[in-house]
């Protein structure tokens, strides 16, 4: 039989978790403001887009990923009284200046023959940059702690995964000749250059330091 007065260690044997993150409640709160931000204004960019791009395929597709990001946009909006006893719309707010821009330049292609060179920034440029920030998020905070925030990075990255693959598939099939390569190519190198020059999606430390000093 147990000994009830003998110490327990603080976790089951099977258990081997640590309990602090990479980190802290503020920056946790200032990262999920910035993904709250960054999920409203696709969402808001991707709903036009479904007005306007006229193959209906694709129509029907950016809905259902648009859906998406107004459901992400709802949980970070939800983590954040959580996290910090502020009001969360005073969080939320760009990561930087040039991220803003870029996500300006991201709507630019407004005409309805630029089908590819919106997918392109949404599905080669916006997406694996927030894939990366968010795994990196999820890899390096508490699995006790911060369980919450991981619960809801787990269920955007289930959705932005699904949608990076259907968004690349769709290029593939659009992407048929010379000038259409040239056309997908210049336009992801011109918007990632921007975000390269924000220091990331969410700005310097988007996927952590590689510095060595």
């Amino acid at each position: 039989m147990a000994d009830p007065t003998k110490p327990r260690t603080p976790f089951a044997p099977w258990d081997r978790r640590e309990l602090p993150g990479s980190f802290t409640v503020e920056e946790t709160a200032k990262r999920v403001g910035h993904y709250k931000w960054l999920e409203m204004r696709i969402f808001e960019l991707m709903g036009g887009w479904v007005a306007t791009v006229p193959e209906l395929d694709i129509k029907l597709r950016l809905g259902t990923h648009c859906y998406h990001h107004a459901f992400h946009s709802e949980l970070w909006h939800k983590r954040l009284p959580e996290l910090r006893e502020i009001n969360p719309d005073k969080m939320t707010v760009a990561p930087s200046p040039e991220i803003e821009t870029f996500i300006e330049a991201l709507g630019e292609p407004e005409r309805a023959e630029l089908t590819i060179e919106k997918l392109v920034g949404l599905y080669r440029v916006f997406l694996p940059h927030l894939i990366a920030a968010y795994t990196y998020h999820m890899n390096n905070t508490s699995k006790i702690t911060d369980a919450p925030t991981i619960r809801s990075l787990n269920f955007c990255l289930q959705d932005d995964m699904e949608e990076w693959r259907e968004g690349e598939m769709i290029l593939q099939s659009l992407i048929e000749s010379p000038e259409d390569i040239e056309r997908a190519t210049a336009h992801q190198a011109t918007l990632t250059t921007l975000v390269v020059k924000a220091g990331g999606i969410v700005g310097p430390g988007s996927i952590g330091s590689f510095s060595t000093e």
